[in-house]
């Protein structure tokens, strides 16, 4: 036998070997595109529509006003994003009644100092796992889907990857009407801090056109324990007066 016909059988095998290789991997791609297009075939339109334009804190572009209450005790502020960001928060009102011109001081200091800017947001759209999004109930016009966050979110919040989300989608406008977010099970952020419980919900009011979806109401319910002892928190916020202002 020629050196050529003993090399032929040998190069052949390895060719078959590559072909096969490449064959496997062909497959596995068509599999994930497939796998892919389905997934996203599998999202209604409405869920889609609704995520896309999903904003969890107020847009910059708006000023409004808010009532907090917590533990009942009320405080009115007003937020305008067209001022330096040591002026945007005023004071209306504090235990129910008027701000005095004390109260405007007081809180002016504290503002400038501890909390300028606008609110933050707990979470953002793109924190949210798209993998986890499950159906729960749904009916002619609302359905509620069940999901998770990311494992790393858009801010390093690891506290995200401890709660739950449940989105209330209004499916003829195709918006985010609620979420609630709950704590899965006890959690200690640091060692001295243990949470029990957590909820937090916000509503948002339909887009009309003119404006877009926005918050219209919140509340944040905490139990647990600082250190051995026992605290809680129960926080209200409703939001209103809105106004473009940039």
């Amino acid at each position: 036998m020629d050196r050529a016909s003993t090399c032929f059988p040998s190069s052949f095998n390895a060719r078959r070997i590559v072909y096969r290789r490449y064959s496997w991997l062909q497959i596995a791609v068509i599999v994930a595109l497939v796998s892919a297009t389905r997934a996203r075939a599998a999202v209604p339109a409405y869920l889609h529509d609704a995520l896309a334009k999903f904003i969890t804190e107020v847009p910059p572009q708006w000023a409004f006003s808010l009532t907090t209450v917590q533990e009942g005790r009320r405080t009115g502020e007003h937020f305008d994003p067209s001022k330096s960001p040591t002026e945007q928060w005023s004071l209306l009102e504090t235990e129910g009644r008027k701000a005095t011109p004390q109260d405007i001081e007081k809180y002016f200091r504290y503002k400038a100092r501890r909390m300028p800017g606008p609110i933050k947001a707990t979470f953002h759209k793109d924190d949210i796992e798209p993998g986890t999004l499950q159906l729960v109930r749904e009916n002619a016009g609302h359905a509620v889907y069940h999901c998770t966050f990311r494992e790393v979110s858009s801010n390093g919040d690891k506290m995200l990857g401890h709660l739950s989300l449940l989105l209330t989608i209004n499916k003829r406008l195709g918006y985010v009407e609620r979420y609630r977010m709950t704590l899965d099970a006890p959690y200690s952020p640091v060692f001295s801090v243990k949470m029990n419980e957590l909820v937090v919900t916000m509503d948002f009011s339909p887009p009309d056109g003119i404006r877009p979806s926005l918050p219209t109401r919140s509340s944040s319910h905490f139990t647990g324990r600082i250190f051995l002892i026992p605290t809680g928190e129960n926080i209200t916020n409703r939001y209103f007066d809105f106004t473009r202002v940039r």
